[in-house]
């Protein structure tokens, strides 16, 4: 039940950040993904099970806010939480820098699920536009951003242990 809460409270405080500081941000590239971000690290921590209701909670929250169709985004992170948290299970998990390497992944993996979804609804323009254009620089701002994250919640994960 704990864990559910801080969850619902980390949705909250994503979802506002990503909306007020990042949202407001018009640039021609890019911008970083703080709900992937914190599925990843949530999924990371959790394992399969919790990242897939994870992905279901935040991507369905995405669809209804932020997205044209209902589902899409759903189904992304679905399987990102599921394959995170899965590969948390069979590797070492305190190897910050495969955190890093998987979140990379999982941005392009993201990017390129959304990428083919819209152009497939003819939604979107072209996929080689897509990736050079937003892809990978999305993929640069989610794992400078997932790094800092990750040791602030290591290093609190270790003093709540503590007591």
């Amino acid at each position: 039940m704990k864990k559910t809460i801080i969850f619902i409270v980390l949705i909250f405080v994503v979802f506002v950040l990503q909306a007020v500081l990042i949202g407001g941000v018009q640039t021609r590239w890019s911008k970083p993904d703080l709900p992937l971000i914190l599925l990843v690290l949530w999924a990371w921590r959790n394992g399969w099970k919790r990242g897939l209701l994870a992905g279901f909670a935040i991507g369905l929250l995405e669809d209804i806010f932020f997205f044209p169709l209902l589902g899409l985004r759903t189904f992304s992170l679905v399987l990102i939480g599921f394959l995170v948290g899965e590969a948390r299970e069979r590797i070492y998990q305190e190897n910050v820098i495969f955190l890093l390497l998987v979140m990379g992944v999982v941005t392009v993996l993201n990017g390129v699920i959304l990428s083919l979804w819209l152009s497939i609804f003819h939604l979107s323009s072209s996929f080689l536009g897509k990736f050079i254009s937003l892809i990978f620089p999305a993929f640069l701002y989610n794992c400078l951003l997932a790094f800092p994250i990750f040791l602030a919640e290591e290093a609190f994960a270790k003093k709540s242990s503590r007591f």
